[in-house]
């Protein structure tokens, strides 16, 4: 929709097209100018070709009128001739005395005068009767048709005379004061002597020229109208075939600033214009994908960086490190050098955490990298293994003693006073430090060894160091102890599931929870998971706890009435085995639970042996049962595996989640990921969401739900299946 408005405000901003200096002013102004010029060529031509009719027309009238004439005279005085041309055109008049003479009117009774008048009323225009004067070379009139004063002379440059002899002569000629078109037909005797003439007119030159006149002024108003016309019909035309080019431009420029948001209009033309516009909205469409192409690279490079990293503190986390201990042992192998790996923890940090809570805890900690990062070589590399426990490899020519130097110099750094607001805090650590290829030679061994030592710094009352001697050892009586309660807790069923709400960032309303495994310790009380998971795996117990929680919240799911989902975590033990299909459709059968309201979750770490997971995940999905690939982010999982994989749902891990408000960076990998799952057609959840804020920007980047202590606990039960949120989540929702 918001495409269509763009390209609609496009053409509205196109249809006002630019005329200095544009293409569609000079392709109008050259047809405009083409135009005028031909209709003025044309009218010209017309009027050159008017004016030769006209005067064609004005000839044959006047010889017309002089045949009129003449024919009026020989009927009258019969002693008078004519002279023909062989078109029969009267060329002249041949008497041997003048017509009008005083015995010419004994002899027929008539005078000049009415024999004039006898023509004009024929002609209905004046005649007149002349004689020559030899003397003076001019014409006189003798008689005229209306009557009028005689004896006025004919006025001529020349023309008369000129063209008089021996033939008849057309044009304008002047009788006294008055300018007329006349025909002449000269008087002469037969041997040729010229006696006068008579003159037909056809009107007055006055109204000629007024007819004519008003003729030219019709054509010029009549040539304006049209030639304001066609110019109109050539403006609208040119705006109709130009309007999209400022529109194109715009489109081109809008690519060029990487705005390509927009839809290129008018491609549906059938014409150039259309191909033009199908042209650039290819190329928008290659540049928008090369634009997608080079954001999911981007949140790739973004993805390994904080897959490597700790998005806290900025430093290297714990896969980062391993790869740089293996990389920097192959050195050291190879040119004979040394290195220590150090391992380090800050004393009294819980008791601050607890009391002044997380925001004053992971100030404390980004201060701590900050210190010790101070102290490094450019080739030591400083890492966060998680909480408060950092580790260090450093680079040196073959002697432990710059490790012990290092130490001091972290001991005496940490144990400064820590000021945050209006807070003087009192921080201390301890250290462990072990030696390649003294003390090992292999990631494992280093970091046991390391380990064994720092744990020897905390015995010996913390605030100090240690470097790993043989003959270190760490109690194992509790390890031991754990794992036979884990089994006798299996037996008794000491465990309980507790179910966080997972909620529908669109419509508000409760859309699943997710069932997580407590251990409710008969001593101990509530142990969180953190503490027996990994035993669990390590001992092999994680399998039967897997079965338990799920049939377990098979079951409870299936007492909901509102038909909210269960998402349950599975293990990578359990995705190996190849009855897993099998045993959750038995614990979907046994709890009458329908498949698409059940959701398995898998962490990142299963996708490292895909190929194997492939055809299990595969089964799973096509019972119906929903597939998310839990803490989406955190190391393993590449763009590959997701296009791979039959993935449902991603869920965010709580570390991008919880600095979205704070951090460009995760926020870039929040939205390029949800924009990813929309694209492959996946939902996306976010997990730890613990702020208002958080959840107001999820909502605009698109999240489907979202979970987290801002919504709800988890719970041994659900209260019902539509929980009550605390007022402010709700809020935010809504």
């Amino acid at each position: 929709m918001q495409s269509r408005l763009n390209a609609d405000r496009t053409r509205r901003s196109g249809a006002s097209l630019p005329w200095r200096g544009s293409l569609f002013g000079k392709v109008t102004a050259f047809l405009l100018a083409a135009v005028a010029l031909a209709y003025v060529s044309g009218a010209a031509t017309g009027w050159l070709m008017m004016e030769r009719s006209q005067r064609e027309e004005w000839r044959r009238q006047a010889e017309m009128n002089a045949q009129v004439a003449s024919s009026a005279l020989r009927s009258i005085y019969t002693f008078v001739t004519v002279d023909l041309a062989g078109s029969g055109q009267i060329m002249r008049i041949i008497s041997d005395r003048m017509i009008g003479d005083d015995q010419s009117v004994l002899d027929t009774g008539f005078i000049p005068a009415d024999v004039l008048a006898l023509a004009s009323i024929q002609t209905k225009n004046d005649v007149w009767l002349f004689r020559y004067e030899a003397t003076d070379q001019t014409f006189y009139s003798i008689a005229e048709s209306s009557g009028a004063e005689q004896d006025l002379p004919l006025l001529d440059p020349g023309a008369v005379r000129s063209n008089s002899l021996g033939r008849i002569f057309t044009g304008f000629a002047t009788i006294g004061d008055e300018e007329s078109f006349i025909a002449f037909l000269p008087i002469e005797t037969t041997d040729g002597k010229l006696l006068g003439a008579v003159a037909a007119s056809i009107g007055t030159a006055d109204q000629l020229l007024a007819t004519r006149s008003a003729f030219y002024r019709n054509s010029l108003m009549l040539l304006a109208i049209i030639m304001l016309a066609t110019g109109a019909t050539i403006v609208l035309v040119m705006r109709h075939i130009f309007r999209p080019v400022p529109a194109l431009i715009d489109a081109l420029k809008r690519i060029a600033r990487d705005d390509t948001g927009t839809v290129t209009p008018f491609r549906r033309r059938k014409d150039e214009i259309g191909q033009l516009a199908s042209a650039i909205e290819t190329l928008r469409e290659a540049v928008v994908e090369r634009e997608h192409l080079r954001k999911v690279r981007e949140t790739a490079a973004q993805m390994e960086h904080l897959a490597h990293h700790d998005p806290l503190t900025g430093l290297p986390n714990r896969s980062y490190l391993q790869k740089a201990l293996l990389s920097a042992l192959a050195e050291i192998a190879a040119d004979g050098t040394a290195l220590n790996v150090i391992l380090f923890d800050l004393d009294r940090f819980k008791p601050v955490n607890d009391t002044y809570g997380h925001a004053v805890g992971d100030e404390v900690l980004i201060m701590t990298s900050e210190r010790v990062r101070s102290l490094i070589g450019d080739d030591d590399v400083l890492a966060r293994l998680g909480g408060d426990e950092f580790a260090l490899i450093q680079r040196l020519p073959a002697n432990t003693r710059a490790g012990q130097r290092l130490a001091r110099r972290i001991l005496e750094a940490v144990s400064q006073p820590y000021r945050i607001g209006d807070l003087t805090l009192e921080i201390g650590t301890s250290i462990g430090i072990a030696s390649a290829p003294v003390h090992g030679n292999n990631p494992a061994i280093l970091f046991n060894n390391a380990d064994l030592a720092l744990y020897a710094s905390k015995a010996a009352g913390r605030g100090t160091y240690n470097v790993f001697q043989k003959g270190m050892t760490m109690p194992s009586s509790a390890r031991a102890t754990l794992e036979a309660e884990l089994v006798q807790a299996l037996a008794q069923e000491q465990f309980e599931i507790h179910y966080q709400p997972i909620m529908d960032l669109r419509s508000g309303a409760t859309s699943g929870y997710e069932a997580l495994v407590r251990w409710r310790h008969p001593e101990k009380g509530l142990v969180p998971p953190g503490l027996f998971i990994s035993v669990a795996e390590e001992c092999g117990l994680i399998a039967e706890l897997d079965r338990w929680v799920m049939k377990r919240a098979c079951m409870t799911a299936a007492s909901w009435d509102n038909g909210q989902t269960v998402a349950v975590n599975v293990s990578a033990m359990e995705m190996r085995q190849e009855d897993l299909p099998q045993r959750i459709r038995a614990a979907l059968e046994a709890s009458g639970l329908s498949a698409h309201r059940l959701e398995i979750e898998l962490t990142e770490s299963l996708l490292l042996d895909h190929a194997q997971a492939l055809p299990t995940m595969n089964a799973i999905r096509a019972m119906g049962v929903g597939i998310a690939v839990d803490d989406f982010g955190t190391g393993y999982a590449t763009l590959a595996y997701l296009a791979d994989l039959p993935f449902t749902r991603i869920k965010l891990d709580r570390r991008f989640v919880s600095a979205i408000e704070t951090s460009s960076d995760c926020r870039s990998i929040v939205t390029s990921t949800i924009s990813l799952a929309h694209q492959l057609g996946m939902k996306t959840t976010a997990e730890g969401v613990e702020t208002r804020g958080q959840v107001e920007l999820l909502k605009v980047f698109g999240c489907h739900s979202a979970q987290g202590y801002y919504f709800g606990r988890p719970e041994i039960m659900p209260i019902s299946t539509t929980p009550v949120l605390p007022q402010a989540a709700a809020a935010a929702i809504r």
